[in-house]
C-alpha cells in the first residue's frame, strides 16, 4: 500500500473523487442574483459547508451568467465549516469584483453588497488595522447620529413655532 510508506500522499484514484465538486449544489446556504449591464442575471450560489473525504471541509461555489471557470461548482476548502464558508465568500467576492462586466445589486452598480474582509496579517498589524477600521466606523456613525439629531431638533423647533403662531 503506497500510503503506508508515504503518509502525506493521497492515491490519485481517491484524490480525484475527493476533490471533485458536485455537478450541482444540492444544499444552498446563500444565493444572490446580480444584474449585468446587458440585463442578464449573474447568479452566485454558495453551498452548505460539508466534510470532504480525504480533506478537511469544502464549500461549493458557483457563479452562472459570467464567462468564467465558475459556471460549474468548485470547492473552496477550509479547516472547518466556518473557515470554508468564510473563504468561499472571500473567493466569490474576488471573482465578482475582478470581472469586467458591470454588475448591479438592488439597482446599485458597483456595490455588490459582499462583505469586506481584512487581509490576513500578523496579529500586531491586524490589531492595528482593526482599531483603525473601528475608529473610522465610530466616527462615521457619530456623524450620522449628529445629523439625525440636528434634523429632528430642527423639525421640532419649527413645530413649536407654528403652535405659538396658532395661539396668537
Amino acid at each position: 500500500m503506497p500510503c503506508a510508506t508515504q503518509p502525506d500522499t493521497i492515491p490519485l484514484s481517491r484524490m480525484s473523487k475527493s476533490f471533485a465538486a458536485p455537478r450541482t449544489i444540492r444544499r444552498i446556504a446563500a444565493r444572490r442574483v446580480f444584474h449585468s449591464a446587458n440585463g442578464k442575471p449573474v447568479v452566485l450560489a454558495i453551498g452548505v459547508p460539508q466534510p470532504v473525504p480525504g480533506s478537511d471541509w469544502g464549500c461549493a461555489v458557483q457563479i452562472t451568467g459570467l464567462n468564467s471557470g465558475w459556471r460549474r461548482p468548485r470547492y473552496v476548502f477550509g479547516i472547518d465549516g466556518l473557515q470554508a464558508l468564510h473563504l468561499a465568500m472571500k473567493c466569490a467576492a474576488a471573482v465578482l469584483e475582478s470581472t469586467k462586466a458591470k454588475l448591479a445589486w438592488l439597482g446599485d452598480e458597483g456595490d455588490l453588497g459582499m462583505p469586506k474582509f481584512l487581509p490576513e496579517l500578523p496579529k500586531p498589524q491586524r490589531d492595528r488595522l482593526e482599531a483603525m477600521v473601528e475608529r473610522e466606523a465610530t466616527k462615521f456613525w457619530r456623524g450620522v447620529e449628529r445629523a439625525h439629531k440636528a434634523k429632528r431638533s430642527k423639525g421640532s423647533n419649527s413645530r413649536k413655532r407654528s403652535k405659538t403662531a396658532d395661539k396668537t
